[in-house]
């Protein structure tokens, strides 16, 4: 039996696959567990320089495994509902760019890993949404403070809830992921992206990552200064010297993540 999520690492991109394609990748305890493990892996690589979270099959993911959940005591889903954050938080703070590659379903739970990522392209026939409200819950793995982030307040209200579902197309027109694609060209898209991203600098990339997400949270002026103190870590690299250099010699630079 294989594990329930597939970590493969080629070309310094790691590609994390949600591997239950029989229940549409709902996310179970196990599920979010192997996540946990996999990125802490991630993390500890020295050779990994982006990621890309995709689902086998039909569907990116339909959020909760609701066999598993019809089954759980309260304490079982207290600590399920425990791992979510973490899982979200290594997501979101990982030293790498994480892509969500998106298609045919991304509904709850689901939707709300692919939002916790810094980058998601999705097929523009993808179904999402937030339909925790029609289920008698809410969302709670996030999506409550990532999609008015994206989206505004108001629209994000509107979607949660209602619990309405949309398409990649809308969700891309409201700025819910960074770019819709056909289907057939979805992996593609990804992989080219994935890989001009492994291609720099990782540590300036990391950097980079870790000056926008503090953006949100600071006002512009502490902001800037936040952004040159990152930026000042860098002078010192090897990478901004062989940045440099294969500018001034016009090659591709060699860039080695130190």
């Amino acid at each position: 039996m294989g594990e329930v999520v597939e970590l493969c690492v080629a070309d310094r991109v790691a590609t994390v696959t949600l591997d239950r394609p029989d229940v549409l990748n709902a996310v179970s305890t196990p599920v979010y567990e192997r996540l946990l493990a996999i990125f802490g892996r991630i993390e500890a690589s020295e050779e990994i320089r982006c990621v890309v979270l995709r689902g086998r099959g039909r569907a990116f993911c339909v959020g909760a495994d609701r066999t598993e959940r019809a089954t759980m005591t309260d304490d079982a889903l207290r600590y399920r509902r425990r791992l979510v954050p973490r899982v979200v938080a290594a997501m979101y703070h990982c030293t790498r760019p994480v892509l969500a590659q998106v298609h045919g379903y991304a509904l709850g739970g689901g939707l709300e890993l692919a939002l916790s990522c810094d980058v998601v392209v999705a097929a523009e026939d993808t179904v999402m949404g937030l339909v925790e409200t029609t289920l008698g819950t809410m969302p709670a793995g996030g999506g409550t403070q990532l999609l008015p982030r994206l989206v505004g307040a108001g629209r994000a209200k509107a979607l949660i809830f209602t619990g309405r579902r949309f398409t990649g197309a809308q969700a891309r027109e409201w700025g819910a992921v960074t770019e819709a694609v056909p289907p057939a060209e979805l992996e593609p898209t990804v992989a080219t992206l994935a890989g001009e991203i492994a291609a720099a600098a990782p540590l300036a990339v990391a950097q980079a990552k870790k000056a926008i997400n503090m953006s949100a949270r600071l006002e512009l002026e502490r902001g800037v200064e936040m952004e040159a103190a990152l930026y000042e870590r860098l002078l010192s690299s090897a990478d901004r010297l062989e940045g440099l250099a294969a500018a001034r010699e016009r090659r591709p630079p060699r860039f080695r993540g130190s």
